[in-house]
């Protein structure tokens, strides 16, 4: 019986070794899919209008997500699985010069050289030069907000095995690949309502405008703005008031509208709706 119960004894800890070592692999694997390549920085930042800036996070969304006084807050928890964090951007700005801020906004990498995980990159990169340098200037002026107990994003194991079996892609999260001809084509557009589309609605609508995920509520794809006119368009960012005269099915595209497109300029709305019923 003594010899037994060593025995087992013995292959209960082989087992946790042999778990520990498996949950070692599994991160070391996961970790250096996160590493972003290192990107050439060529672009160097304008002088920025923080006041500019701080409308354009309000339309962006990085206001919803960071809170109104940059403090960060858990925008996604799913316990066993994941924790997204959006960070204290006073804090951790101290971390970014201009050339960090630009390598952010056009790859994804943070300053520690991983992938921003939950920031809308590939609606990032379709900045231009000036409005990022609007986005720097107005984190840079807001006031500090002392925070210890926010803490990080983190990957449990749940989400790390997602991720080695595909069904969690990062690549997918990484936005397209920095400066291609896409990226460029869309960032130096002419056409104001291009680039609002595809900065302001492609985080929920789906990069290609064809509609979103289960994370985005299966936000249609934006071919059903061609169902209001001008007049309705404008109503609906600014109110969150839909064609049926009450919110949107699942409410997210009325809050966002209230809280977020609201922030847009008469003239930015009308050249947003213009191009969205001709595409």
């Amino acid at each position: 019986m003594k010899r037994l119960v060593k025995w087992l004894g013995i292959g209960v800890a082989g087992l946790v070794l042999l778990g520990g070592a498996g949950l070692g692999v599994l991160y070391a694997t996961t970790q250096s899919q996160l590493r972003r390549p290192q990107v050439e920085v060529t672009a160097v930042l304008p002088v920025g209008d923080a006041k500019e800036g701080a409308r354009l996070a309000q339309v962006l969304g990085c206001r919803g997500c960071h809170q109104d006084d940059l403090s960060g807050a858990v925008f996604m928890d799913q316990p066993n699985v994941l924790r997204l964090v959006a960070p204290n951007l006073t804090q951790v700005r101290d971390d970014y010069d201009a050339a960090a801020w630009v390598r952010l906004m056009r790859a994804g990498t943070k300053a520690d050289g991983t992938l921003a995980i939950g920031m809308p990159n590939a609606a990032h990169q379709r900045l231009t030069d000036r409005e990022i340098a609007d986005l720097v200037a107005y984190v840079r002026s807001a006031p500090r907000v002392d925070s210890t107990t926010l803490g990080t994003t983190h990957l449990w194991p749940l989400a790390r095995l997602g991720m080695v079996t595909g069904k969690f892609r990062v690549e997918t999260l990484a936005g397209d690949p920095p400066e291609s001809p896409q990226v460029l084509a869309q960032r130096g557009t002419q056409d104001r309502g291009e680039h609002l589309a595809y900065i302001a609605c492609s985080g929920c609508h789906g990069h290609d405008l064809e509609g979103g995920d289960a994370t985005t509520h299966h936000a249609p794809p934006l071919e059903v703005a061609k169902a209001y006119d001008a007049q309705s368009f404008a109503r609906l960012l600014r109110t969150g008031t839909t064609l049926a005269g009450k919110d949107s099915a699942t409410g997210m595209m009325s809050q966002v509208s209230r809280r977020h497109f609201s922030s847009l300029t008469v003239d930015e709305i009308a050249d947003l709706h213009a191009y969205l019923v001709r595409r």
